[in-house]
C-alpha cells in the first residue's frame, strides 16, 4: 500500500472581508454592580477569595466593592457568600447609550 503525500492548505483571502475574516457586530458590554448587605456580611472574605476580576475586597470594617466597573457579573461572589450578604445585578445604561 502506497502512501500518497497529501498536504493541506488554507484558502487564500480572496479580499479585506473573507469567509475566514467574519467579524461579529460590535455590543456594548453588558455592565453588572455588586451589592453588599452590611448587616449579614461577617467579614469572612470569600467573596474576595472567589472574585476573577478582584472587584470585592475585605478589611477590617468588612467587604466592599473596590471597582465596581470591572464586574463582569460572573455571580461567583453571589454564590459563595455563606450569608446571602452579596447580591449582583444588572446596570441601567446610561442615557443616550444603546444596549442591543
Amino acid at each position: 500500500m502506497v502512501k500518497t503525500g497529501i498536504t493541506k492548505k488554507k484558502p487564500e483571502a480572496q479580499g479585506p472581508l473573507s469567509a475566514g475574516d467574519a467579524r461579529k457586530p460590535d455590543k456594548s458590554k453588558k455592565r453588572f454592580q455588586p451589592f453588599i448587605i452590611r448587616a449579614w456580611c461577617k467579614n469572612c472574605g470569600i467573596c474576595a477569595a472567589f472574585c476573577p476580576k478582584h472587584v470585592l475586597h475585605c478589611d477590617d470594617s468588612g467587604a466592599h466593592v473596590a471597582m465596581p466597573d470591572e464586574c463582569i457579573g460572573c455571580r461567583f461572589c453571589e454564590m459563595h457568600c455563606p450569608d446571602l450578604a452579596i447580591a449582583v445585578k444588572e446596570r441601567a445604561a446610561a442615557p443616550g447609550v444603546k444596549t442591543s
